[in-house]
């Protein structure tokens, strides 16, 4: 949206070095007595004023973080699952150190006050050790990744403000620091997030722009059998700098430095002539 690409032009690029590490994943994270049927709209109706809390297990998000995980290298990569997929452990680390940020988890989108919407993290029944990553704390996270990845519920919705559009959870990690969102506009279906997700990241590790990534995934879900519906794969959407090439081939990477490197040569090799003949005209 205009409003996303606007908040990307404003905020603050990281004069620092990129980040090291590809990727920094939360999932499938413990609810405490809440994932075993009790949706705790009691405990937290004081708290926002939206009325989905089915805080139930999200059993494939589990299964689509191990599947992401495993197309990286060990060394690159740290993912947190059950208790350990906590706030503490967000807010505890170098954030501006990866290139991707990942959650599959739910999410809280409060249309009445923006700023408590939020991605669920670890619970407890100690209810002051918060687990909700609220929209007003993203926005002081500090972070330089090419891509947050928020595979949850209706990520994508929020407060419409007059002259700027949705203010939404993806805009507040605009603002913290990221290139680009992958988002949901509805509420999604377990399984099937876990299988696009699985192809997408797929494809994005196979130098596919987020983007290109993304309409590949998509396609493979309409041609499979049980999820072409578009239910299951059309609330998925990019926004920001979605023509952007993660994981570049090496190949293609090293041909874009040695064309530079022959291209300065050539200038170089021109300007060593060119003085040349001027020094043999003033002889």
């Amino acid at each position: 949206s205009i409003s996303s690409l606007r908040e990307i032009i404003q905020r603050k690029k990281s004069n620092g070095p990129k980040p090291r590490m590809d990727i920094l994943a939360f999932g499938d994270p413990f609810f405490g007595p809440w994932e075993a049927g009790d949706n705790g709209k009691d405990i937290f109706q004081d708290y926002y004023t939206s009325n989905a809390f089915n805080f139930f297990r999200l059993k494939y998000s589990g299964f689509e973080i191990d599947k992401i995980s495993s197309l990286f290298k060990k060394r690159k990569r740290k993912i947190f699952r059950r208790e350990e997929a906590s706030k503490e452990q967000l807010i505890n680390h170098s954030l501006d150190d990866y290139k991707i940020i990942h959650f599959a988890t739910h999410s809280i989108i409060d249309e009445k006050i923006p700023a408590r919407s939020s991605i669920v993290l670890s619970l407890d029944e100690d209810l002051t050790q918060d687990g909700f990553l609220q929209m007003r704390e993203i926005y002081n996270l500090k972070l330089n990744s090419d891509l947050v990845t928020l595979s949850s519920c209706q990520t994508g919705l929020g407060e419409f403000i007059k002259g700027e559009g949705i203010e939404g959870i993806n805009r507040a990690f605009f603002y913290a620091g990221t290139s680009s969102v992958l988002m949901s506009l509805w509420a999604v279906n377990d399984q099937a997030s876990y299988q696009l997700m699985e192809r997408f990241y797929l494809h994005l590790r196979s130098s596919e722009s987020i983007m290109s990534a993304l309409r590949k995934a998509k396609l493979e879900l309409i041609d499979s059998d049980a999820l072409s519906h578009p239910y299951y794969w059309a609330a998925f959407i990019v926004s920001g700098k979605a023509d952007e090439v993660i994981f570049p081939h090496p190949i293609k990477k090293w041909l874009f430095f040695g064309i530079s490197f022959l291209f300065v040569a050539g200038i170089i090799l021109a300007a060593m002539k060119d003085r040349r003949k001027k020094l043999k005209i003033s002889f």
